[in-house]
């Protein structure tokens, strides 16, 4: 089949892009985030995808057994390298980045629950761009697999460092502690997301990674709304009633 973008493909990728973005915004319904930040980290998310693609690009042409590895992993070994050396760290580390230097800056980015919004609105946007370069070579039924299962895969993975990040950046001070939880979190993250391809491209296990997403799905739900719950609890506690202040700290902030 022709590598030719059709609307059916296009429609399919917006249509599964807005509905992981309504779904994810809405774990953060005591307090959803401005439209536009997210529609803003959603694009920042495919500039991430174009600079891990550069990447693989970069070491797909080198030459002898590191090109090799990454276009053709032949055995077991191999195809672990490609995901929890490569695959993992890169796509994981392009997100990272974008959120680090760029989301994660914004002024709306102001209690811990936005970690885990404004990271998988980053994969969504990640998630998109990929799909719009491989669905036109797939069949139809392998099209709508995708579009269903990749975007939500990117968006747990973010997750974890999302929540991790977070959590350090707006509740924990400079120090030991602080960078170890961002940084774990970050290398977790990476061999989670190394693992599940490792298990598609070298056993092609779909139970087992669709065990793993389950898992990695409902742990997040509900560490997203244990936060949502400390977010409630502290307005009331502070204010004396349920109203939309960020708790960054001691002190609420006013919603900018």
């Amino acid at each position: 089949m022709p590598h030719v973008l059709t609307w059916q493909v296009l429609g399919m990728v917006a249509a599964s892009a807005l509905f992981w973005m309504v779904y994810i915004d809405s774990k953060d319904r005591y307090r959803p985030e401005p439209p536009l930040r997210l529609v803003g980290a959603f694009a920042i998310g495919m500039g991430a995808a174009i600079a891990a693609l550069g990447a693989f690009a970069v070491l797909s042409s080198i030459t002898g057994g590191l090109g090799d590895l990454i276009t053709e992993p032949e055995t077991t070994f191999d195809k672990a390298v490609l995901c929890f050396v490569f695959i993992g760290p890169i796509e994981e580390g392009a997100k990272v980045l974008a959120a680090w230097f760029l989301v994660f800056r914004w002024r709306v980015f102001d209690e811990p629950i936005d970690g885990f919004v404004y990271a998988a609105a980053i994969a969504l946007g990640f998630a998109s761009l990929e799909n719009l370069l491989h669905l036109p070579n797939l069949a139809f039924g392998e099209q709508v697999a995708r579009t269903l299962t990749l975007p939500i895969t990117h968006c747990l993975f973010a997750a974890v460092w999302g929540f991790g990040v977070a959590h350090a950046r707006l509740r924990m001070n400079p120090g030991p502690a602080f960078w170890l939880l961002q940084i774990g979190s970050i290398v977790l993250a990476a061999l989670l997301h190394g693992l599940y391809d490792f298990l598609l491209l070298a056993y092609q296990w779909t139970f087992a990674t669709s065990g793993l997403v389950l898992v990695l799905w409902i742990a997040v739900i509900w560490r997203a709304r244990g936060l949502v719950h400390t977010q409630r609890t502290r307005s009331l506690a502070i204010t004396g009633k349920h109203s939309p202040v960020a708790i960054t700290g001691t002190f609420p902030s006013v919603r900018r």
